[in-house]
């Protein structure tokens, strides 16, 4: 099989990562680079000796199919509010687009991105790579085989130190933490489920990241609660104020609670506590976590991840599991709860 040429726009800690795996395929020809800030686009092309550019424009029309037919396939990492343009100019340029979770921030700019892939046949994918951990594929099975009998509810909380929007991202204001953290949950409870929503209710805090970023409508956090169509509800707490003295950048929490049994797992611990009424077990998750490096490479759900990317890329694949058509769903709740947040109102959802 010949190889892929594939390029990253967006050279951030996500985009240097996915650079980095690009690099580690064997069947991949990585290309280029692409960010607005020129510097950092140079630096991390002189680290892998490929191509650089700062303007995604310039690259499409230089490197893509309508121009020498270099790339056919780019992961797209900006920040979450700066997907919607970039993935349609590579979409329009005809290349094949792997976009860093949410696909978009409204469901207009969704919807219309995935009309143009279906427009030219080509392949959409979001990132949504905690599908790919094995202790979520465990719940997964879990559900589907209904060894927890029906479900009935889940709460899900994720949190992210405050150093995360205060210092790492300078873009915290235009995001929120249901797009920035938990996109991955509601995939994850939806693709479980296999279910749509139905109804919606937030509520939003806002106050104490407003005053040390010195940026209006910076949020706190949000708590949402998904009622769906068969029932089972959903308690989402996404925020992003820890302190600086919690050892880490993010955690989450998880438990799904059925007729016939209860799960509990935790996100750094990965231990997995389930409950049965016949027995109890504790299980411990190892191996390699999102990113792991191993033997010098990096490994696990990120690279999982991306690689069933390449591979919907190389046997055109247009519709995956993860593709932005299947998973329009998760854009649209995240709508929903700013919506209910923003109002104070039950939002139904249409179809």
């Amino acid at each position: 099989m010949s190889k892929t040429g594939v390029a990253v726009i967006g050279v951030g800690i996500l985009g240097s990562r996915h650079t980095r795996v690009y690099s580690e395929q064997k069947d991949v020809d990585l290309v280029a680079v692409v960010d607005a800030d020129e510097k950092k686009a140079r630096d991390l092309a002189a680290k892998y000796g490929i191509k650089a550019f700062s303007d995604t424009k310039e690259f499409v029309q230089t490197l893509g199919p309508k121009g020498t037919g270099q790339v056919q396939a780019v992961s797209v990492a900006t920040p979450d509010h700066a997907h919607y343009e970039i993935v349609k100019e590579c979409l329009v340029g005809g290349l094949d687009v792997f976009v860093e979770k949410p696909l978009a921030i409204s469901v207009e700019e969704a919807k219309s991105l995935i009309a143009l892939a279906r427009e030219d046949a080509r392949v959409l994918i979001v990132n949504y790579s905690q599908r790919w951990l094995p202790e979520h594929q465990r719940v997964e099975e879990l559900i589907h085989r209904k060894l927890l009998g029906d479900v009935s509810i889940i709460e899900s909380h994720r949190w992210d130190a405050a150093w995360v929007p205060e210092r790492m991202i300078s873009w915290g204001a235009k995001t929120t933490p249901i797009h920035f953290m938990s996109s991955h949950d509601i995939d994850l409870i939806t693709f479980w489920l296999e279910d749509k929503v139905e109804t919606v209710q937030a509520m939003v805090r806002k106050g104490f990241l407003e005053r040390e970023t010195k940026n209006p409508g910076m949020i706190d956090g949000i708590v949402a609660l998904l009622r769906f169509r068969h029932g089972v509800v959903v308690s989402l707490h996404s925020s992003w104020i820890l302190p600086d003295s919690f050892p880490l950048a993010a955690d989450t929490y998880l438990e799904v609670l059925g007729s016939d049994g209860a799960l509990f797992l935790g996100g750094s611990t990965r231990e997995m506590k389930l409950y049965k009424n016949e027995f109890a077990e504790r299980i411990a998750f190892s191996g390699p976590a999102t990113a792991t490096e191993v033997n010098g490479r990096l490994e696990g759900a990120f690279t999982n991840s991306l690689r069933s990317f390449l591979e919907s890329v190389q046997t055109r694949q247009l519709e995956g599991p993860a593709s932005a058509a299947r998973t329009l769903h998760v854009v649209e709740i995240q709508d929903a709860i700013v919506r209910a947040a923003e109002t104070g109102t039950t939002i139904h959802m249409k179809g």
